[in-house]
C-alpha cells in the first residue's frame, strides 16, 4: 500500500488503531524483503533483516538483533496520527545487511556505517487479516507503508 501527500501542510491520512492490546501483538511477524520480527509476552523483541524507517529505509540497510518492545500510548506529534504505537528498540545488534539496489529505487544504496542500536515505531491498522503493524519508509510527506504479517 502506498500513501502520498503534498507539501508540509498536507500529510497523508494514515490508518490508526486505538484499542490494540499487547496480547494481539505477541508472536512472529514477517515484513518486507524477508524481514522477521518476534514480539515476546515478557517485552523482549528480536528482529532479523528489518530495514530502517523513514529516510533510513532509503539508505538500504537492514538490522538483526534483540531488544525490547512495548505498546506506547502516543500523543499528538509523538506517534503516527497521535495513536498508540508499537515501539521496538534494538539494543543488541547481531548483524547488519545492505539491501542491493532495486529497479524501483530512485536512490543509490551505499554501504552504511555499523549501527549500534535502533528504534522503530509501528502504526497499526485493522484489516480483514486482523491487526497489522506497519512502519513508514521513504519520504515523510509521501511515505510507503510496510506492513508486518503474522506468521
Amino acid at each position: 500500500m502506498v500513501t502520498s501527500g503534498c507539501g508540509a501542510l498536507f500529510y497523508p491520512r494514515l490508518p490508526t488503531v486505538h484499542n490494540a492490546s499487547t496480547k494481539e501483538l505477541v508472536g512472529d511477524w514477517t515484513g518486507p524483503d524477508g524481514a522477521k520480527v518476534t514480539l515476546e509476552r515478557d517485552g523482549r523483541a528480536e528482529v532479523r533483516n528489518l530495514g530502517g524507517e523513514d529516510w533510513d529505509f532509503d539508505e538500504g540497510w537492514g538490522l538483526s538483533g534483540t531488544g525490547t518492545w512495548q505498546l506506547i500510548k502516543g500523543a499528538s506529534g509523538e506517534t503516527i496520527g497521535g495513536a498508540p504505537a508499537v515501539q521496538i528498540s534494538i539494543t543488541n545488534v547481531t548483524g547488519q545487511i545492505q539491501r542491493p539496489a532495486r529497479d524501483i529505487d530512485e536512490w543509490t544504496t551505499a554501504p552504511h556505517t555499523p549501527i549500534g542500536q535502533y528504534t522503530w515505531e509501528f502504526g497499526m491498522e485493522r484489516t480483514k487479516e486482523g491487526l497489522q503493524p506497519y512502519y513508514l519508509a521513504g519520504e515523510p510527506d509521501a511515505p510507503n507503508l510496510y506492513h508486518l504479517k503474522r506468521t
